[in-house]
């Protein structure tokens, strides 16, 4: 399935607020191997009741899977038969795999750390309820160039952190939990953005300007950073698209255009309402009564954003004790 959505962290990040968190890799020993087939440095032992697993290791080092039994040709192979819940394995040389060495089930360090980072990425998107832009583009990143302001990477990391420790540890889980969101005090990271304690830079309305990359080249360094406008449509999908590649900077004539498609009957972005507009770094119409703001820096051809917008009236989380409201 494909998606436009940003995460907003990395495993360093994770690293960085709680260290110890590798110690939590949801790995589980698999026991009770027998023989299967072979003899000596041949033997294929086989372990029932494994339950689902991606990844089996030895002493902590990833083993190949194979498709079949009739596959396990060599040392450090394995075959799991899901339906049976059985799998299948030729230990190093003569090793018992019930007592020379240490066989566990789980999934890659790296995949499992970036779902996390994947889901409270969603996490965070939902709870604040308002957009969260790239720090994309010359002069707009923080002070260590990251994509995404240092809250969000802060909350984001240490939800995904709790994510891996709370089966283990709940107190543990909880106190990084309680950081990024907390019901009873309001006073987590994304508690405060809700409220509006802690302000983003791009803070406006609330979630009915939603900007998505569809496709950027690697080259480019701008990007769309702002929004401003109420949506005089129920729903659409705004296309934004470079159809000018050069430079913006200040002190320079700017020569990158942009292009804008709005939905109509027949489909989603299907009529042109802006043809190649120059970018300027104000605030510049797209469609439906939407603006968006871009930043200085590289622009590549047919770069490519989404901006997907809602006129229907919001709600969005103020907490327990406040409501945004719109005046029509």
């Amino acid at each position: 399935m494909t998606t436009y959505l940003e995460t907003y962290c990395t495993i360093s990040d994770i690293q960085l607020v709680a260290p110890f968190v590798f110690d939590y890799d949801r790995k589980r020993t698999i026991s009770n191997w027998a023989s299967y087939s072979g003899s000596g440095n041949s033997t294929i032992y086989q372990a029932g009741s494994v339950g689902k697993f991606s990844q089996l290791f030895a002493n902590d080092i990833e083993l190949t899977s194979v498709g079949s039994t009739g596959a396990i040709d060599a040392d450090g192979k394995y075959y799991f038969d899901e339906d049976a819940d059985v799998v299948y394995y030729r230990p190093t040389s003569t090793n018992n795999p019930n007592f020379d060495e240490a066989v566990t089930a789980g999934r890659d360090n790296k995949t499992l750390f970036d779902e996390f980072i994947s889901r409270s990425s969603d996490f965070a998107r939902t709870y604040i309820n308002k957009p969260i832009y790239k720090n994309k583009g010359v002069g707009t990143g923080d002070s260590l160039g990251r994509d995404f302001p240092e809250v969000i990477v802060r909350a984001t990391a240490l939800l995904a952190a709790s994510m891996a420790i709370m089966p283990y540890d709940v107190e543990r889980g909880l106190e990084l939990q309680n950081q990024v969101y907390d019901p009873s005090t309001n006073l987590g990271l994304l508690d405060m953005i809700r409220t509006g304690v802690i302000s983003l830079d791009q803070d406006e309305d609330g979630r009915d300007k939603i900007v998505k990359e569809v496709s950027i080249n690697g080259s480019t360094t701008g990007a769309i950073v702002d929004t401003f406008g109420y949506p005089k449509v129920s729903f659409d999908r705004i296309k934004v698209i470079i159809s000018t590649a050069g430079t913006f900077a200040a002190g320079s004539t700017s020569t990158v255009e942009y292009s804008s498609y709005v939905g109509t009957d027949a489909g989603l972005k299907m009529s042109l309402v802006e043809n190649g507009k120059i970018i300027d770094g104000g605030l510049q119409h797209i469609g439906h009564g939407v603006y968006v703001r871009f930043s200085t820096g590289v622009y590549t051809l047919n770069d490519e954003w989404e901006v997907e917008v809602s006129g229907l009236e919001h709600t969005s989380g103020g907490g327990i004790n406040t409501i945004q409201l719109r005046r029509r």
